[in-house]
């Protein structure tokens, strides 16, 4: 039986503590909010969703089906996807002439980066987009050492795929592009590779493209939506930093150099095509105000070609060792702003020590610095809101109910986290306005509505309104977030739901059923 060679067995080593690493760590704060979004997604298979191609939607359909509900079952699939990214990136290393140093400081970087930590830490398309990339870059590298232009084929099917796991594909297509024109390999848009890879991929994503039109391209709204309250807190130097801060000082020191390597060095001259891809899509989301992590998965090529620069520049073992502390060291003590691996009052006292640093790993969306991570915040107040669910529609005892939550998150706990109430749960955010039925079952009689106030429609509707209870952690992103029983319909129900749903899909275009 043939021995495994030694880089090999580095690599194999640091693929199995990555997936170790995450499923010991997987049942840690809760689900995320968007979690149970694609939950929801998988119990609604489709071509696509209102914000999300439909790949999610097949990952949670898969994990419900095949794996189970609980949080360890979930975060499974996100799990395997980290150790294949590594993998992938290791193989990268073997490709660039890396050996057993490279192999180990690729493998501390790539464990110890807080990036990857965070994304394969929750089910979320980012981790599998990331692998995408990667793959991509993979492809891309095989054939820039051999010049086959086989390779394309494989370049077009990842690239479909990618489509359909995050729309962000289209920017990785923009940079490819702008790189190969930027580079002598611009000579191979003269030849039909590319053009018989660009069919490929647009056989894959036709199906999600024929739901989009369907649906009058919710995508546009999505993105109009996102641009106004998420990407306009988006500041260029911001976006710049967190490049540097994204992969912690484990990666930093690693992809950078790997970038000056591929750009500067004679020896990378063949590859100097990857260096300029980085260039191009980070000038691309520049401009465009992209959030930090769309960068995400230009990162695994750099850090291999990283790795490979400092196996070559560090001959002596006492430099290799110094090498090595300076990415664990670092590693271990920023780990926990990758994956939340202690309570949340210990969490919140290490960030807020972090802060007073300088360090800000805790500003969120809004532009804001808070208590924890907005990831973190997001993983908290579920359980607490569907007790208090749970004791709404014990007081409303026998009468006929519905559950509405004002966001995905709300309305998907209750539904994840209470099967028993899905029936009855609805929503008009994201995916869920999709599915919203024109007419409510069973003539209900009660509202247990949730949100932070109550609307003037819902007052004007119901005689009878309690409080039944709201979400006390002040950690969480929903704290203060209520639970109102509401009863005594002035008006009969069904109908004012009809109009409503009527309402909506006329604001967003959606045809009706």
């Amino acid at each position: 039986m043939k021995r495994l060679s030694p880089p090999l067995l580095i690599l194999l080593s640091f693929v199995a503590i990555k997936v170790l690493v995450h499923l010991l760590t997987a049942n840690g704060l809760g689900f995320q909010r968007d979690e149970f979004l694609y939950l929801a997604l998988g119990r609604h298979l489709d071509w696509g969703y209102w914000s999300n191609p439909p790949f999610i939607g097949l990952a949670g359909w898969f994990t419900q089906t095949c794996l189970g509900d609980s949080l360890f079952a979930t975060r499974l699939p996100s799990a395997l996807a980290g150790g294949t990214l590594l993998w992938l990136t290791g193989s990268m290393v073997q490709e660039l002439g890396g050996g057993r140093f490279a192999q180990w400081i690729c493998g501390l970087a790539m464990l110890f980066s807080v990036a990857w930590l965070r994304a394969f830490s929750m089910l979320q398309p980012v981790p599998f987009d990331i692998l995408c990339w990667t793959i991509l870059s993979f492809l891309t590298l095989k054939w820039l050492k051999t010049g086959d232009t086989r390779w394309w084929w494989w370049i077009g099917a990842a690239a479909g795929i990618g489509f359909l796991i995050k729309y962000t594909l289209v920017f990785w297509a923009a940079a490819f592009f702008l790189a190969l024109l930027l580079t002598p390999q611009r000579r191979v848009l003269l030849t039909p590779a590319p053009w018989k890879a660009a069919g490929v991929a647009v056989l894959l994503i036709l199906p999600n493209l024929l739901w989009q039109w369907h649906y009058n391209f919710p995508v546009k709204a999505h993105m109009e939506e996102l641009a106004r309250e998420q990407l306009t807190h988006v500041q260029p130097l911001n976006f710049l930093v967190d490049q540097l801060l994204m992969q912690g000082p484990a990666g930093v020191l690693i992809w950078l150099a790997g970038l000056i390597f591929l750009l500067l060095a004679p020896l990378m001259k063949p590859y100097r095509f990857l260096g300029w891809f980085y260039v191009s899509i980070l000038l691309i989301f520049l401009v465009l105000n992209g959030k930090s992590y769309y960068t995400l998965g230009a990162y695994p090529v750099l850090t291999a070609a990283g790795a490979v620069y400092w196996e070559r520049a560090l001959k002596r073992n006492w430099s290799q060792v110094v090498l090595t502390f300076a990415l664990l060291l670092p590693g271990i003590f920023f780990f926990p702003t990758g994956i939340p691996v202690w309570p949340t009052e210990r969490l919140s006292g290490y960030f807020k020590g972090l802060t007073e640093k300088g360090i800000e790993a805790t500003r969120w969306e809004d532009g804001k610095l808070h208590d924890l991570p907005q990831d973190y915040a997001d993983m908290l107040g579920w359980d607490e809101l569907v007790n208090v669910v749970d004791s709404a529609v014990t007081v409303a005892g026998s009468e006929p109910y519905v559950i509405y939550g004002e966001n995905y998150g709300q309305a998907g706990a209750v539904c994840h986290l209470r099967p028993e109430h899905r029936a009855h749960t609805y929503s008009f955010a994201d995916s869920y306005r999709l599915w919203a039925p024109e007419h409510l079952p069973n003539a209900p009689k009660a509202l247990i509505y949730i949100n932070d106030e109550i609307g003037d429609d819902v007052k004007a509707l119901f005689a009878s309104i309690t409080e039944v209870g709201a979400i006390r952690n002040p950690l969480a992103i929903e704290y203060g977030t209520k639970v109102w029983l509401c009863r005594e319909p002035r008006s009969d129900m069904s109908a004012f739901w009809a109009e409503r749903v009527q309402y909506v899909r006329r604001q967003f275009g959606i045809p009706m059923h």
